[in-house]
């Protein structure tokens, strides 16, 4: 495959990797973090919300470099099966 078709497929992938994760967060998933030498928190909706700006902004960009392939994320198959 030549460059551009590699990092739209990069680009894509990172997008519905994001996109599934916070489905799984909105289906009551729950993300925690324990900085060093303090308690244990939930971070869900902190890491959801970053999450969420992420995915928009791979999609802004996927938009920018990529007009004539971006709009097929419909559910596009990313690597042909032949």
């Amino acid at each position: 495959m030549n460059h551009r078709v590699n990092h739209y497929i990069e680009i894509t992938s990172r997008i519905r990797s994001g996109r599934r994760f916070c489905e799984f967060i909105a289906s009551g998933g729950t993300v925690w973090d324990q900085p060093a030498g303090s308690p244990w928190r939930n971070v869900t909706i902190e890491v959801m919300e970053r999450e969420r700006r992420n995915v928009e902004e791979l999609e802004r960009i996927r938009l920018r470099l990529y007009p004539d392939l971006a709009a097929e994320d419909v559910s596009p198959p990313l690597y042909n099966s032949h």
